[in-house]
């Protein structure tokens, strides 16, 4: 019974030294699926910038994403699309090129479900809207303030 106590001690003093590390065992791996996706979205960029200037246009961007095997390699990073102009507008930061870092920001940014591409969309066209309204209005966009609107019942709905 003593050797079988023995083991049970070092048995379980090995099972709390693994769960104190599974922390650090966690953040290795991100760290690791970090650089692998860097890695990935560079070799993506390189083989689409067939100027080599260092930039993608929308006209390279397109191209490389009309390809069906990139399609299912993004799809399996987990990012799906309908529309490579609306993606490119997305990735890029409004100089109509996108860098490589552009490319593995962004593309970090959009994966996931379908409703982070769909609610990135909605925000930046509302930028651009909220932006015309401003400009034809005169108005610094920095000067208009939205509050949140309350939820709770009978507050500020006209309710008596």
């Amino acid at each position: 019974f003593a050797v079988i106590g023995v083991i049970n001690g070092v048995f379980m003093q090995e099972t709390f030294k693994v769960a104190s590390s599974d922390a650090k065992i966690m953040i290795r791996q991100k760290e690791r699926e970090k650089q692998m996706h860097t890695r990935n979205m560079k070799i993506l960029f390189e083989s689409a910038d067939e100027s080599g200037d260092g930039s993608l246009d929308c006209d390279e961007f397109r191209e490389i994403m009309s390809d069906p095997h990139i399609q299912n390699w993004l799809a399996a990073q987990e990012l799906s699309f309908r529309d490579a102009d609306n993606l490119f507008r997305l990735l890029d930061d409004g100089d109509g090129n996108l860098t490589a870092e552009e490319l593995v920001e962004g593309v970090d940014r959009l994966r996931g479900t379908a409703r982070s591409i769909d609610l990135n969309t909605i925000i930046s066209e509302q930028r651009g809207f909220m932006s015309a309204v401003c400009d034809n209005l005169h108005i610094d966009l920095e000067a208009v303030k939205v509050k949140p609107r309350q939820s709770a019942v009978g507050e500020d709905f006209g309710e008596d």
